[in-house]
């Protein structure tokens, strides 16, 4: 009798653990732009239509976890293509690089993509100057150039 009922206890646990992973359909992301340096990718730009909306996916590589010994670590903003929302992203972006803001350090955006916060700010590199994309999970250093591959303009 006591075999039965762990039998039984142990026949429910089981039934509950199974119950805890819900299989996601797999979506099925179509590249925009990559831009890889030494043959590490530093980001992507994915989307995904669904029904009468694109959903888009911009996974980066986070500038943090530099170093000898670091681990990479990816951060990735998911939004919906609403009114022209990845146009005026890329407008964003590029707004850094014109010649009314080029110099100008307090020129900074913030606004929300998707459900993250997204800080845009100047940021100099080794190549010149560049635009700091960050959230609460990190931060990517873009070039001109950069933005361009990204978002597949050149």
């Amino acid at each position: 009798m006591k075999k039965l009922i762990i039998f039984f206890f142990l026949l429910l646990t089981f039934q509950n653990v199974g119950a805890q992973i819900a299989m996601a359909e797999k979506m099925d992301w179509k590249p925009i732009g990559k831009l890889k340096i030494l043959g590490s990718t530093m980001a992507t730009l994915e989307y995904v239509e669904s029904g009468r909306d694109t959903t888009y996916l911009l996974l980066m590589k986070d500038y943090t976890t530099r170093g000898d010994n670091a681990e990479s670590k990816y951060f990735s903003v998911r939004f919906n293509g609403i009114n022209n929302t990845l146009e005026k992203l890329y407008q964003l972006l590029k707004s850094f690089f014109l010649e009314e803001n080029r110099n100008n350090k307090n020129y900074i955006q913030s606004f929300r993509l998707g459900e993250q916060m997204v800080y845009l700010q100047h940021c100099l590199l080794v190549t010149g100057k560049g635009v700091r994309f960050g959230t609460k999970e990190g931060y990517i250093n873009l070039s001109k150039g950069d933005i361009e591959k990204l978002f597949k303009k050149k």
